[in-house]
């Protein structure tokens, strides 16, 4: 059951007839302020002490604080039905102003900071208190300013949010509001969103607007000969072969060249900034997959059934869209009138470009899919799609050896798309064997032509006789794990191994310069090489 107070009286409860709000809706989405709009008429006790800017709204399910805010505005028509629009406690943070600035340290430390300027700027019941941070950067150190005023909203926006990620999240508490900068939800729902039963339509959205498959880093603002802060900024080119970008080339040959940059004025090691460039480069090479989920919240009709909450995740069973995964509600939108209406906007993150590519695939073929809670089959008006799984286990007096396998089928007016992914383990009295198998087959038919192609990839992991041995049929280089050196094999010749604290490689080619402790050698632009002196 829902409830509304207004600077805390009651202001809507559904078993009260004097107390009636209409069309009333609540949206919430992950780093924004949240909003919440009713309609209230002038027969309401409570219709004149409604104020813009000051009132102080909150909405309850049941017990459960699910808004909490200030009225912003409202609209008044002809028959004094008054629509009122208020915003979420977020938006406080736009009441006070940051003023320029030089900061560096932590990232809590940072937050603090604007926390504690923008305190001093607002009434008691509009401030807040630093929470819980668990949001941090690679080294936990990061240096931001600014020669302008902003807001403190605008701030912890363009300053946290969106150079380091995570989300900001109010959470009150014993009258207290907490700010939280958190990587991550730590709540998941005990309900289910499952085809068949509370799923009633379902839309994936893919964006690659903001992907980038190659980036150029800069660091700090380099000094000249008399130590003035220059316009210049360190780059990775001395220590990249000359070239001061890093790409992805499996991006570069899916989508093209698109560069991006990114600088971090704390840099001031080339090392430090390439494996900075190269961290934001994985991270920006990652499809946004959006999930958007009409589902009914079985908790409406079932007391002891977990209701849906925001910034939980939930787990979506939809096999016929090849999802069995828990994702973040990261936008909900509540139609208290209506709950047939609500709408989940679910976020679902892959680690890596592969994991994300994959999903895309099979999104694409499954784009024509319509979805309806009574169906029980679905038609694909593209594909028909067969998929099976084997799974064997044999064993005897040598060896014991599982296989499990999956054969996936599509097949169209034009052509043929199988591909069968197996893996198989094999032990014996000396050895583990891991080999993992995948074979395509795509067959076009384009007229009276008929044209196959045929792709057959073998990976393994060995452990022989206490060895780990790592690699891919036909492929010249192995790695080889021993107890006591790492090898690398090339053609079945050992070329170079670890061992003692020690690599040793038959032989070496140096492309730029060699480094012993604090002394290097160092090509000049003659040709010659000098050894001498370095400081990092």
């Amino acid at each position: 059951m829902y409830s509304v107070y207004c600077d805390s009286a009651l202001l809507y409860d559904p078993r009260v007839e004097e107390l009636q709000l209409f069309d009333k809706k609540v949206s919430l989405e992950v780093n924004k302020t949240g909003a919440f709009d009713f309609t209230i008429y002038p027969s309401h006790p409570l219709y004149n002490r409604i104020f813009r800017l000051k009132s102080s709204i909150e909405v309850y399910q049941d017990n459960y604080l699910l808004f909490r805010g200030r009225v912003l505005d409202d609209e008044v028509d002809l028959y004094n039905a008054k629509r009122v629009i208020c915003e979420g406690d977020l938006a406080f943070l736009n009441d006070a102003i940051i003023r320029p600035y030089n900061y560096t340290g932590s990232v809590s430390g940072f937050l603090q900071f604007i926390v504690d300027t923008y305190n001093a700027q607002v009434e008691p019941e509009k401030q807040f208190t630093l929470g819980s941070v668990t949001v941090t950067d690679q080294n936990d150190y990061i240096t931001r300013s600014s020669i302008n005023a902003e807001t403190a909203w605008d701030v912890i926006t363009d300053k946290l949010v969106d150079m380091l990620g995570g989300y900001i999240m109010v959470r009150r508490v014993d009258g207290v509001n907490y700010l939280d900068y958190l990587v991550d939800s730590e709540y998941r729902s005990l309900q289910e969103i499952t085809l068949g039963e509370n799923l009633l339509d379902l839309t994936k959205n893919i964006k690659g607007q903001d992907i980038i498959t190659a980036l150029i880093p800069y660091g700090t603002r380099l000094d000249d000969d008399e130590g003035k802060q220059t316009d210049n900024r360190l780059t990775i080119a001395d220590i990249n072969g000359g070239v001061d970008y890093v790409y992805n080339q499996e991006a570069v040959d899916l989508y093209g060249w698109i560069f991006g940059t990114a600088t971090w004025d704390d840099v001031t090691v080339p090392q430090n900034l390439l494996t900075k460039a190269n961290a934001e480069l994985a991270r920006r090479i990652n499809l946004n997959v959006a999930v958007e989920v009409n589902a009914v919240d079985l908790s409406m009709t079932d007391d002891e059934i977990d209701e849906f909450r925001f910034f939980e995740y939930i787990k979506v069973n939809s096999p016929a869209h090849l999802m069995t995964d828990y994702m973040l509600v990261t936008k909900l939108d509540i139609d208290m009138d209506n709950p047939q209406n609500n709408k989940l906007t679910l976020g679902l993150d892959y680690d890596t470009f592969t994991e994300k590519q994959v999903s895309t695939e099979k999104a694409i073929k499954n784009l024509d899919t319509e979805v309806k809670e009574t169906q029980t089959s679905l038609s694909n008006t593209i594909a028909q799609v067969q998929t099976t799984w084997q799974s064997n286990i044999a064993q005897s007096a040598n060896e014991i050896r599982t296989e499990v396998a999956q054969n996936y089928v599509a097949t169209t007016d034009f052509s043929t798309y199988k591909e069968s992914v197996s893996t198989k383990f094999t032990q014996t009295s000396d050895s583990f064997d891991f080999t993992f198998n995948n074979l395509v087959t795509q067959i076009n038919t384009l007229g009276s032509e008929t044209r196959a192609q045929f792709e057959d990839i073998t990976k393994y992991i060995r452990f022989v006789n206490g060895d780990i041995v790592l690699g891919q049929v036909g492929n010249e280089i192995t790695l080889q794990i021993q107890n006591d050196r790492i090898r690398f094999l090339q053609s079945g010749a050992e070329v170079a191994y670890f061992s003692n604290n020690k690599l040793y490689v038959t032989d070496i080619e140096v492309l730029n310069s060699i480094k012993i402790g604090n002394f290097a050698f160092i090509p000049r632009a003659n040709g010659s090489l000098d050894f001498k002196k370095v400081v990092n």
